[in-house]
């Protein structure tokens, strides 16, 4: 577990840019109207999923670009995945 934290520190915490750029960049490129309060919300939370990506795909054999363009996806993806679980959640909790 330390090397995955020590191999975070050094190099995966660019995942959570990408991922959180990645959401900057749908929003930026949407023409609906948000508050600013819920642009920071979803660009954290495509941090937070670039974040999960990299620990997903850290010891795969895959080129350092698609990796890259991996988080930066999955992080534009970020609230359809977060309302997803809440959804699943919601219903197995009611």
């Amino acid at each position: 577990m330390n090397d995955y934290i020590e191999e975070f520190k050094k190099t995966g915490w660019v995942f959570g840019v990408l991922g959180g750029a990645g959401m900057l960049a749908r929003l930026i490129l949407t023409d609906e109207k948000y508050q600013t309060m819920k642009w920071i919300r979803m660009v954290v939370a495509g941090t937070i999923v670039g974040v999960i990506c990299y620990f997903s795909i850290y010891k795969s054999d895959i080129d350092p670009f698609y990796k890259s363009v991996l988080s930066a996806v999955s992080g534009s993806l970020a609230p359809e995945l977060f309302n997803w679980l809440r959804t699943k959640f919601l219903q197995k909790t009611s």
